[in-house]
């Protein structure tokens, strides 16, 4: 959504949106009850009234239960909780949420991410602005590292997102995104992929409904509590494997080139993975795949620079990285 803001009656005229219709925030947690306490404080603290609550316990150790129970259950049209009887994974948490969400649109919050109190509110009105056509609305997040926050706003890309999303994740966390309840419950989330379950659904949420974009921030995700699966190389491999077979023929549809641009990205990001994780063979082997198969794409080059020297290359080119952003925050605090 960018640009002018329309008037108000503009946007009433091609809305479809009713004047206050309940979004259902979708919770879904394991063993982390500090991190799930933090996000539903932010689902409490919405400038949007009209919530419905669902939380699904994947089965953790210690049920959550306590934990939601502190809620207060007024501020919501109605709270839900469910625990699986065996650990399940994110995707069947989120597919047992949609089970019991009963507004017209959902909006996910994983467990150690935060929304920004006017998440709701921003999202249902480019809902308005933008009308029917529209299924999904994503936004920018705050990342927060040893480093201090740092804001990631998504490119400006909206409309049909498809060919985007073979390519590169712009969507990024499910916790940015608002969709219109019938389409997400129309199109369930694949409870098998081992990784990039994610990027799967909002390819398939892409052939099914336009997306629109809030270059903001809208969340706040932490980025040290991601590590453990942002950094499972083995389970990213098999699912690259995964994603091949499953998309190649949709890839091929838009001409050879941009088939291997395709299979450049995902082994892309197989590579960077194994780069952060410190598997410095995976990532030259797939970084270097991903040149061999797409080389018009600078990042990939640089990325496989810095997997030739192991941790040395790669430590100096976090370096750099470090004082290239710090310079550019100085030179935007200047201006």
């Amino acid at each position: 959504m960018r640009g002018d803001q329309p008037s108000e009656q503009s946007m009433t005229e091609h809305s479809d949106v009713a004047a206050n219709p309940t979004v259902t925030a979708i919770v879904t947690t394991y063993d982390r009850p500090t991190h799930l306490r933090r996000a539903l404080e932010s689902v409490h603290a919405q400038t949007y009234d009209d919530l419905e609550l669902v939380v699904v316990d994947d089965h953790s150790p210690t049920s959550a239960r306590d934990v939601v129970a502190e809620v207060d259950a007024d501020r919501f049209t109605d709270v839900h909780f469910q625990r699986h009887e065996t650990n399940r994974g994110a995707n069947a948490a989120r597919n047992t949420a949609m089970g019991f969400a009963t507004g017209e649109f959902v909006a996910f919050l994983d467990d150690d991410d935060q929304w920004l109190p006017e998440k709701i509110e921003k999202q249902l009105g480019a809902f308005r602005e933008c009308g029917p056509d529209v299924g999904v609305v994503y936004a920018g997040k705050r990342v927060l590292t040893e480093d201090g926050a740092e804001d990631r706003i998504p490119p400006a890309v909206d409309g049909d997102l498809t060919k985007v999303l073979l390519c590169e994740n712009v969507v990024n966390t499910i916790s940015t995104l608002m969709v219109r309840s019938d389409v997400a419950k129309a199109t369930p989330l694949d409870e098998s992929y081992p990784s990039w379950a994610d990027l799967e659904w909002y390819i398939r949420l892409s052939e099914r409904t336009s997306f629109a974009v809030i270059q903001e921030p809208l969340i706040v995700y932490e980025f040290d509590s991601h590590n453990r699966l942002s950094e499972d190389v083995w389970k990213k491999i098999a699912a690259y494997h995964r994603y091949l077979e499953d998309f190649d023929d949709l890839a091929s549809e838009y001409g050879p080139l941009f088939r291997r641009k395709m299979r450049g990205w995902a082994a892309f990001r197989v590579g960077s993975t194994a780069l952060y994780a410190g598997e410095y063979g995976q990532a030259r082997r797939f970084i270097g795949l991903a040149v061999k198969r797409y080389p018009f794409e600078t990042r990939f080059l640089k990325y496989l620079l810095a997997t030739l020297g192991g941790r040395y290359s790669h430590g100096f080119a976090r370096a750099l990285k470090r004082v290239a952003g710090g310079a550019r925050n100085r030179f935007a605090n200047r201006a």
